[in-house]
């Protein structure tokens, strides 16, 4: 959860931290479990979306980054990249802000982890999507750390973290009691985050945590069709 520093300044200024969904994957097109190994990287569409919220971020001074983190997966370096180039920087890249590993299921269709396993993937909260991935629990320790980290790392700036639908999933229901007894991503009390959608963190030099915006994605109009049932974690 939230920590506090009690010997921060009051005046200070707080720490942006903007989570950036990455654009439309392969996986996602596809509909199978994607992971470091099987990530099959952005779509044509997924650049388009990209390059919109380029556009977009290059146009409003008030969001310059002061850093650019990403996660090690292609999709979210890709965009990244994309995004980063009117900035003249180079995304910094960090494994901790990963998609919840899925093990040995890695590279299976939505419909033949369903078939091989009897149960649909990300409604199991509890356990790991398969032997070698993470559980719930786990993956949200992850991410809770990764956030606090950055921080850490950046306080009073500016910092887009482009990374993925489960990541920014977790890092809002943080914010509500509930999500510790959540079953299944499904039972978060949050919906998926649209692909290059952005979501925005305001974070106090006492370190409380404040939601500026959730799947902000006004970029994508006529860019892109919004399919609000696609699982984030593809």
């Amino acid at each position: 959860m939230a920590t506090t520093d009690q010997s921060a300044s009051p005046d200070a200024a707080p720490t942006r931290i903007v989570l950036i969904r990455h654009g439309e994957s392969a996986s996602n097109a596809g509909r199978w479990i994607s992971g470091l190994e099987t990530c099959g990287g952005l779509t044509d569409l997924g650049v388009a979306q990209a390059e919109a919220l380029r556009g977009r971020l290059a146009a409003d001074p008030d969001l310059r980054p002061d850093a650019i983190l990403v996660s090690t997966m292609r999709r979210a370096v890709h965009t990244a990249e994309i995004i980063a180039e009117p900035h003249g920087m180079v995304p910094q890249q960090h494994a901790d802000l990963i998609e919840r590993t899925s093990g040995e299921a890695e590279g299976l269709t939505v419909e033949e982890y369903t078939e091989k396993y009897g149960i649909a993937p990300w409604t199991d909260w509890e356990n790991p999507l398969s032997p070698g991935g993470e559980s719930g629990d786990e993956f949200a320790s992850r991410v809770f750390s990764a956030t606090d980290r950055v921080v850490g790392e950046h306080r009073g700036k500016t910092v887009w973290v482009v990374c993925h639908g489960g990541v920014i999933m977790i890092s809002a229901a943080r914010r509500w009691p509930v999500a510790s007894e959540a079953t299944s991503i499904a039972a978060l009390p949050v919906v998926s985050p649209i692909n290059t959608s952005v979501s925005e963190w305001l974070v106090d030099p006492a370190g409380l945590w404040r939601m500026a915006r959730y799947n902000d994605h006004t970029h994508l109009v006529g860019v892109t069709p919004v399919d609000p049932q696609a699982p984030a974690a593809l």
